[in-house]
């Protein structure tokens, strides 16, 4: 699920609770989209326990139902907001923090019913990472494990030409800007480099380790 629909989701359920006298014109409307298109968020948002429909008699929408959990009761609302809310993180230099932001944010996924599990694990990989931190977030992954392991990996970068593949050692995870990099030895010649992970599209792991002295632990991730 993209950001886009996934705002525009978080929107009709809004509108829905807070303004129940508006009808689906002025919802298409302000929305700018197609009464098909509202009408297929209505369904999806059923999926996800969360019903309403138009009643003519009462003037208005009508909340049917809203699913609710038993993770600290979060609403289907609040779910959507944080998901949202820990995308902003990602735009923030703080790389510690957006991070931490994601784990409490995944382990919360994965405490919800399964019936809307998945749907929330896609949008955390494809709101958060790709469209926050703008990597694949099996990337990610990947290279959070080898910074903590200190483990050797190649790295699989796009480039104009054919399949440019790099041994590096990686040493932490930077976020600049809203860009993910990877600092390690081995990208330039002279020594320590950085990457961004949007170029990285696989990492494959090797049984070698890099010995790392105390200002390469994990843990020290740039704030900048």
């Amino acid at each position: 699920m993209n950001s886009r629909r996934l705002a525009r989701l978080m929107d009709i359920i809004c509108d829905v609770k807070t303004h129940p006298r508006r009808n689906p014109e002025d919802m298409c409307r302000r929305l700018a989209i197609s009464r098909r298109q509202f009408y297929k968020d209505r369904d999806a948002l059923l999926a996800m326990g969360f019903g309403f429909h138009f009643s003519r008699r009462r003037g208005g929408f009508v909340l049917d139902k809203e699913l609710t959990f038993n993770v600290s009761g979060l609403s289907l609302a609040d779910l959507f907001a944080l998901v949202l809310a820990v995308r902003e993180l990602t735009r923030l230099n703080d790389f510690a923090l957006a991070m931490g932001a994601l784990a409490g944010l995944r382990t919360l996924v994965a405490q919800l019913p399964e019936s809307v599990r998945p749907l929330f694990n896609d949008a955390v990989d494809g709101v958060v990472v790709a469209d926050g931190f703008g990597c694949d977030p099996t990337v990610l992954s990947a290279l959070e494990q080898a910074v903590n392991e200190a483990r050797r990996v190649v790295l699989v970068l796009e480039g104009e030409g054919p399949e440019q593949r790099v041994d590096v050692d990686p040493i932490r995870l930077i976020l600049r800007e809203g860009t993910l990099f990877l600092q390690a030895q081995g990208l330039e010649a002279e020594g320590e480099g950085l990457v961004a992970l949007n170029r990285v599209r696989r990492v494959i792991a090797t049984p070698f380790f890099s010995p790392r002295g105390p200002e390469n632990k994990p843990g020290t991730q740039d704030r900048r």
